[in-house]
């Protein structure tokens, strides 16, 4: 058993009573007068954590942080999570998973993207010049732009879905109910047909219609397909999922099909209802209204071939498995986000994170691959309430608006200040004064942040633009950079 400590002004009661609690298992403490402990216990073989106790819960107002020495939230007003738009334009929201380009859904429902445009995934043309961001507000150069573009032929939007992954493709869904997708197709990703699969190598950088699916609530889009989430039951209940695009390894969670890639259909969830979806290449998630979490997709975990395991996170005696089956000891979920080849989910303020870890990504302390979800520690965080996934590093935010990240740093990705590896979450250091962390987005070599007032910072990469300040370069940037829209 793991024992993760945190100290803390409380009662002398509560504390005893901690030592108390922990006296009877395995697991033993020292506290002073005057002092309480936080503590979560952690299953070491792999599964969720058995439990998590705070003794401070129900402390007093005023008490907990507030009177730690230095708690830059100590005198801060409560954080409500929620943006307040107090600049102009303002951002409601963020999509990045993986690649090298993310898009921001604005207050006025319209969508910017910037970083690379190579399949045309901005949304908008960009000609290919070596002067990307120069003159014409940031659309007149290269196949990326390092300014914020307007997505063509979009509006009203209430929620968007982008992926890096297979040249890079971006969805939308509009107030309609309908889905809108532009960017790579191929895999038929932009579910461009209803009765035939139509894929290409063509950059489509105009927002079309998927063909052939009901009215959704929101959109995923994962490595390789993507998914719909019908619309929500009159008290907020789950609904059905239509997923489309690649179905090598079954991942459209429908059984095999006559061609490896298949138009928008309805996936076999056995009579679960879901709220949202993810997928790394060849794993489909989706989140039950449950709080469990169905996976099904590619099955593989072979012991000798790193290359080889997916993020299946279950046992079957079938590869692939393209059945929805629950993960194991994995409940109250509230937020499931996956990249190439690694996943996480948020449980009551726990990331858990399993699969590929090459970078460090999963979060274990190790480049060690892990089979089933792991609880991962994050050092001077509180509950956690947000995450975000690329394929090279993982970041989260707890309740008070703080940002940690962990996995690949060597464009300065994970906001540390510098690129120097770690194999340990980090702190994000650097954004403005006083700001709080609202959403994050992970592209592989850049981190975005919106923040509590509307704004967005970047920092890593700005190879393709990546940074959303205006132009491209290959300068180092580890201190967060303000978005220009």
């Amino acid at each position: 058993m793991i024992a993760i400590l945190h100290t803390s002004p409380a009662s002398t009661a509560r504390c005893a009573a901690l030592i108390a609690l922990l006296s009877a298992g395995v697991l033993s403490a020292a506290c002073s007068d005057g002092k309480d402990v936080t503590v979560r216990v952690i299953d070491d073989g792999g599964g969720a954590a058995d439990s998590a106790l705070d003794a401070g819960e129900g402390a007093g107002e005023g008490e907990g942080d507030a009177g730690v020495e230095g708690d830059a939230s100590a005198h801060a007003p409560e954080f409500s999570g929620e943006v307040t738009c107090t600049v102009s334009p303002c951002v409601t929201a963020l999509s990045a998973r993986g690649g090298s380009h993310i898009c921001a859904l604005l207050s006025d429902k319209t969508v910017r993207c910037w970083g690379s445009n190579s399949s045309g995934q901005l949304g908008a043309e960009t000609p290919l010049t070596d002067d990307a961001g120069a003159g014409g507000g940031g659309a007149s150069g290269g196949p990326y732009s390092g300014k914020p573009v307007a997505v063509a032929n979009l509006a009203d939007v209430t929620q968007i879905s982008v992926s890096g992954g297979s040249g890079g493709t971006s969805c939308a869904r509009v107030s309609d109910g309908s889905v809108m997708c532009w960017g790579s197709n191929t895999f038929g990703q932009l579910g461009m047909g209803a009765d035939r699969v139509i894929a290409d190598a063509v950059a489509h950088t105009s927002a079309a219609r998927v063909q052939g699916l009901p009215l959704a609530s929101r959109v995923d889009v994962a490595g390789a397909f993507a998914c719909a989430v019908g619309e929500l039951g009159p008290d907020g209940e789950g609904s059905s999922m239509f997923c489309w695009g690649g179905n090598s390894v079954l991942q459209l969670g429908r059984g095999y099909l006559p061609r490896q890639n298949g138009v928008a259909g309805p996936v076999n969830l056995r009579y679960h209802r879901v709220l949202a979806g993810a997928g790394t290449t060849r794993v489909g998630f989706a989140l039950g209204d449950d709080g469990d979490v169905l996976s099904w997709g590619g099955a593989e975990w072979n012991v000798t071939d790193a290359t080889k395991r997916d993020a299946l996170a279950r046992e079957t005696s079938f590869s692939p498995d393209g059945d929805p089956r629950e993960i194991p000891r994995l409940h109250h979920v509230t937020r499931i986000v996956a990249g190439d080849g690694h996943a996480c989910a948020l449980s009551q303020g726990t990331v858990y994170c399993w699969g590929r870890n090459t970078t460090g990504a999963v979060g274990n302390s190790s480049r060690l691959d892990v089979f089933a979800p792991f609880p991962v520690a994050l050092m001077g965080a509180r509950s956690i309430r947000e995450m975000a996934v690329s394929n090279l590093t993982t970041c989260a935010a707890d309740e008070r608006g703080r940002a940690y990240c962990w996995g690949d740093n060597t464009s300065g990705q994970l906001g540390s200040g510098d690129a120097e590896p770690t194999l340990l979450p980090v702190a994000v250091e650097g954004l403005k004064k006083d700001a709080r962390v609202v959403q994050l987005a992970t592209m592989d070599k850049a981190t975005c942040a919106l923040l509590e007032d509307g704004s967005v910072q970047c920092w890593g990469s700005n190879a393709l633009g990546q940074l959303g300040i205006g132009t491209k370069d290959d300068l180092p940037h580890h201190a967060p950079q303000t978005v220009v829209f």
